[in-house]
């Protein structure tokens, strides 16, 4: 899934006295030399990490057109803290007095008389404010406005093969503006993020002459050589959202099927076929398809940014795939939103997020995508940060739970890097995933589920799978074994405090705010079934990754909002409050699974015939589960799988009690 220097607090510098040479004309203009800047407002890590003086090739032309987003801050940054704690606490007796959109901004959002200030000043420094909504200013002007305005001056850099601008030291602001303004994007390498699903290598599953078993431990491999002096079995074919469905407690009689809510799903791009895929699809399991209008689009194709930060199109179209054959899966009367970004930057996704969040479009909005926030060259400004989370914090103000896939690499670090198939190659230290790991979203982990012969839950362990092939030519013994981490969950320390909701709820005292907070099935190894159009032919495909467990969990919370009869908003302190009750609603989920028989655990996925040689031979791999990188799981809270999944009780919960704990 697509970690920099800890997010510090943005803090007022106090200078001396603006030198008496100084005309009063130029101060007011922004005209102030960085060095001896008088009571200026640093907006720290606006420099990037490779902006550094030995990479630095000289100046931007002063009369280069640059564009740029300024981020507004809340009018009443403390008092939307002391509210959002109060409304999503459910022991306050305040518990889910959400506010309207309408509500939030009047009360929360910028002030008129901030953004009237702002927008004069950039004028005198030499920007023309070229688009606004309720989250920022969009600018445009020559280099030489950036030195007027923000203190500094943009510089290129060597990166590798590439050059890159930057400013060559910390923004700034005038320190009247300080709590006015919460930064500025555009000006250096913009943040990317990369859809957390990895396809099953075989298509139309199970392929011509594959295996797969009907259920855990099935049919064993006989034909193959043995593992760790056993014989494994193959794996069971991909999962359909009915299996899912029965397993976790959404289906049966009288359940709970998300009627009434909303579900949107939050990705890149868009596929022209998608309505008539998901009706496809859902035939094919033997689900109903949407009814009419019960599936809505957002997206603004000719309006795309297509380049080489983003995976292309036809990639995210498998990762919208996923999430909505899931979110329409696990609720099937829920309406679903789908919204488009128009590339895979933080600034195109935060406005397709703030679509959903600004017009209150949809109870829960799914995203199984990342980024990291710890890597070279690093992107994930903390201006960037800071943006998303208020915009995290105003969706909890208003109802809406946000939810975000934990990661696919395990800790992230660069040795989980070497091998790991979804795993950011640029990374620098062991870290949780962005936004996953903001404190005001709730990360969703993965698990591999395992299903007994009668279709019910058996057993799970973390998502994490170490992979060996046969040796000379497939005639061999498997190696290595052990194998290599290829695929797992994500999860750990962010770079941000521990928030009240996991004190003192066995998260351990790291200081930080761990992730995930609850897991699903999403093992590549056990793979989910998805269908989507690629390249003019509809396939069903097995998908893995916690962009299978976002989808899910997303929708299994529009069944509880149903059950419920009340919106659960941001869910976080309701999850670890129900983890200390008496109530089983999560299944611990460890590496060594008491009823899963011995250790370790493989399975054998049969994947069609070899197209690389001539032979056709079937091409085999053995997959040793719960062995996620870095990240054991073990009872209770753990950074591998969170909470556990949810379990049968968790909806009944939702059902006896309405959602409130008495």
């Amino acid at each position: 899934m697509p970690l920099h220097a800890p997010i510090r607090p943005l803090r007022r510098l106090r200078g001396s006295v603006v030198a008496a040479s100084c005309a009063a004309l130029l101060c007011t203009a922004g005209f102030l030399p960085t060095a001896h800047a008088a009571d200026r407002h640093p907006l720290m890590g606006s420099r990037p990490a490779y902006a550094a003086p030995a990479a630095d090739a000289g100046p931007v032309p002063g009369d280069r057109r640059v564009s740029a987003r300024l981020y507004l801050n809340s009018r009443d940054p403390q008092g939307l803290a002391a509210f959002l704690r109060d409304v999503t606490d459910p022991r306050s007796p305040h518990y889910r007095h959400f506010l309207t959109p309408a509500q939030y901004q009047r009360r929360f959002g910028p002030a008129d008389r901030q953004i009237q200030t702002v927008t004069a000043w950039l004028a005198r420094s030499g920007f023309t404010v070229t688009g606004r909504n309720a989250h920022y200013l969009r600018i445009g002007g020559p280099a030489r406005a950036v030195r007027q305005a923000f203190g500094t001056s943009l510089h290129r850099y060597r990166t590798g093969r590439d050059t890159i601008d930057a400013p060559s030291a910390d923004l700034s602001v005038p320190a009247s503006l300080g709590s006015a303004v919460l930064g500025v994007t555009g000006l250096s390498l913009p943040g990317a993020a990369r859809p957390l699903s990895t396809p099953a290598p075989a298509l139309d599953v199970p392929a011509d002459g594959a295996v797969c078993s009907g259920h855990f431990g099935q049919k064993p491999a006989t034909n193959l050589p043995e593992a760790y002096g056993r014989t494994s079995t193959y794996a069971p074919c991909p999962y359909t959202p009915a299996q899912l469905r029965h397993a976790y407690g959404a289906g049966g009689r009288g359940s709970a099927t998300g009627r009434g809510a909303t579900v949107a799903v939050v990705d890149a791009y868009g596929s022209p076929d998608m309505a008539a895929d998901t009706a496809r699809y859902a035939r094919a399991t033997g689900d109903r398809p949407f009814r009419p209008g019960q599936y809505r689009e957002q997206v603004t194709p000719s309006q795309w940014q297509i380049g080489d930060a983003c995976a292309p199109p036809r990639t995210w179209a498998g990762e919208q795939a996923l999430d909505i054959d899931l979110a329409h899966g696990l609720a099937p009367d829920a309406n679903v939103l789908y919204v488009g970004a128009n590339s895979c930057l933080d600034d195109d996704l935060m406005n397709a997020e703030s679509y959903v969040i600004d017009g209150r479009r949809a109870d829960v909005i799914s995203n199984s995508w990342a980024e990291i926030i710890h890597s070279d060259p690093g992107h994930l400004t903390p201006t960037l940060v800071a943006a998303w989370n208020l915009l995290f914090q105003q969706a909890a103000a208003e109802g809406i739970g946000v939810y975000f896939a934990a990661g696919d690499c395990g800790d992230s670090s660069p040795q989980a890097a070497l091998t790991g198939v979804n795993c950011d190659p640029k990374t620098t230290r062991a870290q949780a995933d962005f936004p996953s790991g903001s404190p005001w979203v709730t990360s969703v982990g993965g698990t591999t589920l395992a299903l007994d012969r009668h279709g019910d839950y058996a057993w799970e362990t973390s998502m994490g799978d170490e992979l060996s092939i046969r040796t000379d030519k497939g005639k061999g013994p498997w190696g290595p074994v052990p194998g290599v981490f290829a695929f797992g969950g994500g999860g750990g320390a962010s770079d941000f405090p521990q928030p009240w909701y996991q004190r003192d709820r066995g998260t351990g005292d790291t200081g930080h705010r761990t992730t995930p907070d609850v897991a699903m099935e999403g093992d590549g190894a056990l793979p989910v079934l998805v269908g989507f159009t690629d390249a003019g032919t509809f396939h069903l495909i097995g998908f893995g990754g916690t962009s299978a467990a976002t989808p899910a969990f997303a929708a299994l919370q529009a069944d509880a909002e149903q059950a419920s009869g009340h919106r659960i908003g941001f869910a976080n302190p309701l999850l670890y409050a129900l983890s200390g009750s008496r109530t089983q609603v999560f299944h611990d989920v460890t590496d060594r699974p008491a009823n899963a028989g011995s250790s370790p655990l493989t399975v054998v996925r049969d994947e069609g015939p070899d197209t690389d040689t001539s032979t056709g031979a079937q091409r085999y791999i053995l997959y040793t589960l719960g062995h996620d990188f870095g990240l054991p799981a073990h009872r209770g809270y753990d950074d591998a799988t969170g909470l556990g999944s949810p379990a049968p009780g968790y909806l009944r919960w939702f059902q006896h009690t309405k959602g409130a704990l008495r």
